[in-house]
């Protein structure tokens, strides 16, 4: 799962620089709700923002998987059910992976999300004005989808206990 975070990091980053040879001398980086153009700057400019942006994106959700490794001895900072369960000694290293999975997956999703804004602010700027075609709302609402359904994934998966007192591992 890292290692596809890694990739898809970088995939930004590599995209942001590698788009500039077909940018034009002012790029558009601001578009209006039309499509229409209403901030430009130039294209260096515009990949040293993305990367910063990708890398403080990148940094919060390593951060926060981080964090949630160091706070596994700490059952009462999680707000899950069945918490005593699922975080007991016996089941802990396996729960925090999980946790730790769902956070690697949000992460890589905004990853994808960001290269396909990128994708796109690159496809406006190759027209002459440029214009932002009107997908950003769909992707937008694809994004928020699968966050939501990752989160209610999590939360069933912990709703349940085994049966029988039997520990089970959480399934992905």
């Amino acid at each position: 799962m890292r290692t596809l975070f890694i990739i898809t990091f970088l995939a930004n980053i590599a995209f942001a620089f590698g788009s500039l040879p077909w940018m034009p001398e002012k790029i558009a980086v601001h578009f209006s709700l039309d499509g229409t153009a209403n901030r430009f700057e130039s294209p260096i400019v515009s990949a040293i923002t993305m990367s910063i942006l990708v890398g403080i994106t990148a940094a919060v959700f390593i951060g926060l998987s981080a964090l949630v490794s160091r706070s596994a001895h700490m059952p009462e900072l999680f707000n899950m059910p069945n918490r005593e369960y699922w975080l007991n000694d016996e089941n802990r290293p396996k729960t925090i992976r999980r946790i730790c999975s769902s956070i690697e997956m949000i992460g890589i999703g905004t990853m994808l999300f960001i290269l396909f804004l990128q994708w796109e602010m690159f496809q406006a700027n190759q027209r002459v004005p440029p214009i932002l075609r009107s997908y950003m709302l769909y992707a937008f609402g694809v994004f928020v989808t699968y966050i939501v359904f990752d989160q209610v994934r999590l939360y069933r998966l912990f709703c349940r206990l085994p049966e029988d007192g039997e520990p089970q591992e959480p399934q992905v």
